[in-house]
């Protein structure tokens, strides 16, 4: 009995550090957000800062529905420009938190909307897929 006790106390400290954490979860999305407006941006375009970030959960898709707003300069060298991106990703946390997953649902760029709305993507498909695999390594990238 002293055994298993002993055992089950130390899994359960092996396991906390691998937690995910809301404000973790958060970063990886605002990353992954910031990847995707890029993609979608003029040509010659990028962020050149964030000024702010906003998170919350979408009141009309539920709970499981996070919502990312970056408040940001987009620049092309000669001209910034302060913009407003609006990012919705679909979420999930493993067990006890122990995994965080996500993929977009939709984007609006300069008032434009790709992704998904209830089942009809918006858009063209090729830029469904491109948005997709842009946000993925966005969200996957370490922070420097």
């Amino acid at each position: 009995m002293n055994r298993i006790f002993t055992f089950f106390c130390l899994s359960c400290l092996l396991l906390l550090p691998s937690c995910v954490s809301r404000g973790q979860a958060d970063a990886k999305l605002a990353r992954g957000c910031a990847a995707g407006v890029e993609l979608f941006l003029a040509d010659g375009f990028v962020i050149k800062e964030i000024k702010n970030k906003t998170y919350s959960n979408d009141p009309k898709l539920g709970e499981s529905y996070r919502v990312v707003v970056l408040e940001a300069i987009e620049s092309d060298s000669w001209l910034d420009v302060e913009k407003e991106y609006r990012c919705v990703f679909s979420e999930g946390f493993g067990l006890l938190n122990g995994t965080h997953s996500a993929t977009i649902h939709q984007i609006k760029v300069n008032d434009q909307t790709y992704g998904k709305e209830g089942d009809k993507i918006l858009g063209t498909f090729e830029d469904h897929l491109r948005l997709t695999e842009v946000v993925e390594q966005g969200m996957n990238t370490p922070v420097r």
